[in-house]
């Protein structure tokens, strides 16, 4: 059985990802199972508004936000005979996908990329690369 993590935030590029995976699975990958992870970063909050109360439902809506997004994607690899598991996570983004691969026992990570430039990737940082240099798991990266 192949596990596959597909992080996934509504954007082209996860959609590409997804698309690729689609693609995958019509040539003929069988006993695939597909984990989604959405990740909304924890929200920074501080002085008299850092209650542990508003942190704790800021997160539920996070995950709340981050179900919807996932629906779509799981509504299509549904279609396509594809299990999938979808899991909204609420923290730092390369470091929940690293961890998540984990979690869910998968073996490779197929994700969507931005296609910036190796100068914006060295100046702002890239999740992607942050991913590719944390896992412990093939990486594939679709532009």
């Amino acid at each position: 059985m192949k596990k596959i993590l597909l992080p996934f935030d509504g954007s082209r590029p996860a959609l590409r990802a997804l698309d690729y995976l689609v693609g995958l699975r019509r040539e003929g990958l069988e006993n695939l199972v597909v984990h989604l992870v959405n990740v909304q970063e924890e929200p920074k909050l501080f002085g008299d508004y850092a209650s542990q109360s508003l942190v704790g439902k800021l997160n539920t809506e996070a995950k709340r936000y981050g179900e919807t997004i996932n629906q779509s994607a799981v509504q299509r690899l549904r279609e396509e005979g594809v299990e999938c598991h979808a899991h909204e996570v609420v923290g730092t983004i390369s470091q929940s996908i690293v961890e998540a691969v984990e979690a869910f026992e998968c073996d490779t990570i197929i994700m969507g990329t931005r296609g910036m430039s190796n100068l914006a990737n060295l100046m702002m940082g890239s999740v992607a690369t942050k991913v590719v240099h944390e896992a412990k798991v093939p990486v594939a990266l679709v532009k």
